[in-house]
């Protein structure tokens, strides 16, 4: 009775402890890295695709919008540098000198206006985009932090994968020479199988 249980014992430890099994093991964990590696590349690249194009469609439209912001305004400028020409064209010619300069000075302030707005815009379109440019450099950082990441993991795995298999190998106190053989040849038939 007593050679069947420790027969038993010996079986169940050579089951839980079977290299294949670890290997699989390993490998699965391995796999499943790989897999979570390439989701979070594949989000980041995901993320980095609609910021961009965010970005550019936030800043065309906001310089589209002070463009014609700024149209108007030298629009309406014009419009009222006619008017005030018509209405001092009764007027005397010392009236008409100073409503065709004031007409001339309310035209430059609009243009400058218009300079300034243009050049605003043109600000925020180059700040969005360095924004934008600086969150591509973060998510690639990002990215090759997970890679490096990954590899240490895998390199840790293999490194357990080398010790389990080295402890699996080595003789158990109080085992016979026959016993550690026989488990060697048990170990390698497995491993073909």
């Amino acid at each position: 009775m007593d050679t069947e249980t420790s027969d038993t014992a010996q079986h169940e430890e050579d089951e839980r402890l079977r290299p294949a099994d670890v290997g699989s093991r390993v490998s699965a964990i391995l796999a499943a890295a790989e897999r979570a590696a390439e989701e979070l590349r594949a989000e980041a690249k995901r993320e980095v695709a609609e910021l961009l194009g965010r970005t550019e469609s936030d800043a065309a439209a906001r310089i589209s919008e002070l463009t014609a912001e700024a149209e108007r305004t030298h629009g309406d400028a014009d419009e009222y540098a006619s008017d005030v020409r018509l209405a001092v064209d009764t007027y005397a010619s010392q009236h008409r000198r100073e409503a065709e300069e004031e007409g001339r000075r309310t035209v430059a302030e609009a243009e400058a206006q218009a300079r300034a707005m243009r050049e605003t815009a043109e600000d925020m379109a180059r700040q969005i985009e360095g924004d934008a440019r600086r969150r591509v450099d973060e998510l690639r950082q990002e990215i090759k932090l997970l890679e490096d990441r990954r590899e240490r993991a895998f390199q840790s795995l293999r490194d357990v994968a080398a010790q389990l298999e080295d402890v699996l190998l080595r003789p158990r106190v109080g085992e016979r020479v026959d016993q550690v053989e026989s488990r060697e040849l048990r170990s390698a038939l497995d491993e073909r199988a």
